[in-house]
């Protein structure tokens, strides 16, 4: 993790800045808690107003943050990219001062000569190995680059000239100081002779300067060389982050325009396909008839309504329709100007050519930075090895003449100065090319000084231009996201308008789930109503047979019960059962639900019209036949089961009587066993309850895409009204058989045809490796929903619901395990599913495929 700097620490931290137009460094020192972008931004307030300046940091390059700038991550890696810096411009030998204090000895000179040469050659070779510009991103060195707004301005003014000094140099005329000579004003020191051996003194001093003033400007001229090859080298760098910081800018547009595409062709395709079939949409639901109770309904109310088109505001439709595709078209304007200013930013193909010349400004900087490190310092080398040998030859002249002149005094050898002038028209004569040699290296070096000169105020030219265009490219970016925004958001608003018309294109669909949503409730009342019904019957039978065994017991043992059992230890020993008069809530909403029967021919009509694509052909003929009416008798425990939730509510609501009971005079009235008959009740709320079931199972059906039975329909008219639903079911049940049947077979050929499992929904039987369609039958207890495989002629397949997540509308699984289990005594754990006691059933955990 990255941590930050200590509050309390003291030292200074030094931030190098990098400016990008110029190449120039700037060095902040900064106390640790005023290391913020405000303080390097006022520091920098001489070279670039604050307002004006543009801070990149990276690579990546980003406009640098406080916490940025004081995590030590960051600070190293700024750390690391001064050291490589600084390491490139010392390559090749930076000393300035080399062989300016005169050596002890001759062989002294002659070693400092040659190591001169070595390290210069080794600095060229160092500086062919590893180039001014090499450095990879893989060091994790960073930098701190300084952009001018103003500079990036379309009338930024164009950068001064570059001039690298010294450019021209004065050469002395007189040796410069006395005469290191000991004469004095006496006679021998007006003695011709002496007169001219200082005369030679003073021509060697001469040189000596001349050669001096030479070598300073050389070593000079050499720094400033590399100190602008530097600077240029710096631009180039700046400018790759110009370049990487516009990159990133391009990719974030690119995924930009990727996402809204793919957005807008999706939305726009639909509301294409919606506006051209409007015309179509609306001829087809005038096509569609409304149910004759519908219409019945329609006409009590004073209205006229036939076909579904007649409950569509056509005219008003149809205008909203035209503005939709008005501003349809207005998009589809929008994005193809959109797609031609994204085409306008270029690609990165369309880059290549400036990348190209930006690596050839690179290679020329390199290029540059060579003949620095090699000409330039070799004419440096050469100038300060001649001020070296006119060092040594004044010394030699210096050596000579108090030679000659001590011998003349001491020991009064006037031949000693005669013949001291021979050695000295000698090293004269030698050394009299080197000072117009080093003149002419002069001229040479002012050359190459000029020329590196005039790179850099190329390169602050190219650089100009090349910022411009990456400011005026962002600026393009900026703007096309602009408009990216605008057209999202005027898609968003087609989209909401274009919900009207969706409206009407799903109304045919929307209308056929209606019927079905219609007849689902009415199921629905109509199975509350029945199963209120028997359980009110069931009451009465118990409480009768209560009754009866209460008479029987008074009758029996408890005529012989002394007074106290019924007076002190059971005061209602001798009363009859509470009657039970529970408060059935009204539906009312079953007088307001069109009685829309069955699924008949008409709404077949209008199902096959609406249909949209194809499907399992046999899948709506098994939309009802997941429960078939039992053909044994309701258990009246079963009934009583159901409705156990009731009863306390019941019991509640009902008063005690308090009068004894009456017993009858016949002695056999009670002695009976007591046998609950079943009530009369039950079987009508059974069928009911499934009746209610099957419409759940059909309308889920419907939705996945299942097709109602045509077949059984014309049938299904003639029954009388007491056995029409009954008969649809065991119509339905039929085609189902036959149906199952020819799926068996073939399932069958296609599981000998391949081995892997089938996904076909398995109705008929179950085993393991099949897959089943189980539906919620709405008995569930305790608030847990019970989940029934769809079937034919196989009950009692239920769904364990310990793998399944929430209470999924349905659950489609493949069966990898089933358990047969007996069903015990009911509202018992053994009997979870309200079933006759020892009636067998079947529990399934699956593989859900979907659900």
């Amino acid at each position: 993790m990255t941590s930050l700097l200590p509050s309390s620490s003291s030292s200074p931290v030094t931030i190098r800045v990098l400016a990008a137009s110029t190449g120039v460094t700037y060095r902040i020192s900064l106390h640790p808690a005023e290391l913020t972008v405000a303080s390097i931004r006022n520091h920098l307030a001489a070279a670039v107003p604050p307002n004006d300046q543009i801070l990149l940091l990276g690579p990546p390059y980003k406009v640098p943050k406080d916490t940025t700038l004081q995590s030590l991550e960051i600070l190293s890696s700024l750390r690391l990219g001064d050291k490589e810096d600084e390491e490139a411009m010392n390559n090749g030998g930076g000393g300035g001062g080399l062989a300016k204090d005169v050596p002890t000895s001759t062989q002294q000179q002659l070693l400092l000569v040659q190591q001169q040469q070595s390290d210069t050659q080794s600095n060229i070779s160092q500086s062919q190995q590893r180039s001014l510009l090499s450095a990879t991103e893989r060091s994790g060195a960073r930098r701190l680059f300084l952009f001018s707004k103003q500079a990036l301005s379309e009338n930024a003014p164009e950068p001064p000239p570059c001039v690298l000094g010294p450019m021209d140099v004065t050469l002395p005329t007189e040796p410069s100081g006395s005469s290191p000579l000991t004469m004095t004003q006496s006679a021998i020191a007006s003695q011709p002779l002496h007169q001219a051996l200082s005369a030679y003194e003073r021509q060697f001093m001469l040189y000596l300067c001349q050669g001096r003033v030479l070598a300073d400007a050389a070593d000079l001229r050499l720094q400033s060389c590399k100190q602008c090859v530097q600077e240029q080298a710096v631009m180039a760098r700046a400018l790759r982050a110009a370049v990487s910081n516009l990159s990133d800018h391009f990719n974030g547009a690119a995924r930009t325009r990727s996402e809204f595409t793919s957005l807008f062709q999706t939305k726009t395709a639909v509301h294409t396909l919606i506006l051209q079939r409007f015309e179509s949409i609306l001829s087809a639901l005038g096509n569609i008839p409304l149910h004759p109770s519908l219409v019945a309904i329609a006409r009590g109310s004073g209205r006229i309504m036939e076909s579904l088109l007649d409950t569509v505001p056509v005219e008003r439709e149809r205008a909203w329709a035209q503005q939709c595709q008005t501003s349809h078209d207005r998009l589809l304007t929008l994005f193809s100007e959109l797609e031609t200013a994204f085409g306008g930013l270029g690609t990165p193909a369309s880059r290549e050519e400036e990348t190209r010349k930006d690596l050839l400004a690179e290679e020329r900087i390199q290029q540059l930075s060579d003949e620095v490190q090699g000409a330039v310092q070799g004419i440096r080398d050469r100038q300060a090895q001649r001020l070296q040998r006119l060092t040594a030859d004044h010394s030699k002249v210096l050596k000579i003449i108090m030679d000659a002149i001590n011998a003349e005094v001491e020991h009064g050898k006037e031949d000693e100065v005669q013949n001291a002038f021979t050695p000295l028209r000698q090293i004269s004569n030698d050394a009299k090319d080197i000072v117009p040699e080093m003149e002419t290296d002069e001229k040479l070096m002012i050359e190459l000084t000029k020329k590196v000169a005039d790179a850099k105020t190329e390169a602050m030219k190219r650089m100009k231009t090349r910022l411009r265009e990456v400011s005026v490219a962002q600026s393009s970016i900026q703007r096309v996201l602009s408009s990216v925004g605008v057209l999202k958001a005027a898609l968003t608003q087609q989209c909401d308008n274009m919900v009207h018309l969706e409206h009407v294109a799903e109304l045919a669909t929307s209308y056929r789930d209606f019927l079905s949503e219609l007849r689902r409730r009415r199921a629905y009342g109509q199975a509350v109503t029945s199963n209120s019904m028997a359980m009110m019957e069931r009451l009465a039978v118990m409480r009768a047979d209560e009754v009866k065994a209460r008479e029987k017991f008074l009758r029996g043992p408890g005529r012989h019960l002394m007074p106290p059992f019924f007076e002190i230890f059971v005061p209602t020993l001798a009363t009859p059962p509470p009657l039970f008069t529970p408060q059935i809530p009204a539906l009312a909403e079953m007088d307001t639900l069109p009685d829309i029967g069955v699924e008949d021919i008409e709404d077949a009509v209008m199902h096959a019209t609406t249909e949209v694509g194809g499907g399992v052909s046999s899948a709506s003929s098994l939309t009802a036949e997941s429960h078939q009416v039992p053909q044994e008798k309701v258990s009246v425990s079963s009934v009583a089961t159901g409705t156990d939730e009731a009863l306390p509510s019941a019991s509640a609501s009902a008063h005690n009587q308090q009068e004894q009971l009456i017993v009858s005079a016949e002695e056999n009235v009670g002695n009976e066993d007591v046998i609950m008959d079943p009530a009369n009740g039950a079987d009508e709320a059974e069928r009911k309850t499934l009746a209610y079931e099957n419409a759940i199972l059909r309308q889920t059906l419907e939705r996945l895409g299942g097709k109602p039975p045509k077949a059984y329909i014309e049938e299904t008219r003639m029954k009388d009204a007491a056995n029409e639903e009954v008969a649809a079911l065991k119509k339905e049940l039929e085609l189902a058989k036959a149906n199952a049947k020819a799926a068996e077979e073939t399932l069958m050929e296609a599981k000998k045809a391949n081995e892997k499992p089938s996904d076909k929904i398995s109705h008929s039987s179950f085993d393991v490796g099949d897959v089943g369609l189980f539906m919620p039958t709405g008995r569930g207890s305790g608030g847990k929903r019970t989940y029934l495989a769809f079937h034919t002629n196989c009950p009692h397949r239920y769904l364990s619901t310990d793998n399944i997540e929430g209470s999924p509308d349905f659950v489609l699984g493949r069966i990898v395990y089933q358990e047969a289990l007996v069903a015990g005594e009911a509202g018992t754990a053994a009997n979870p599913y309200g079933l006759h006691a020892g009636t067998k059933f079947w529990v399934l955990t699956v593989e859900v495929l979907k659900s």
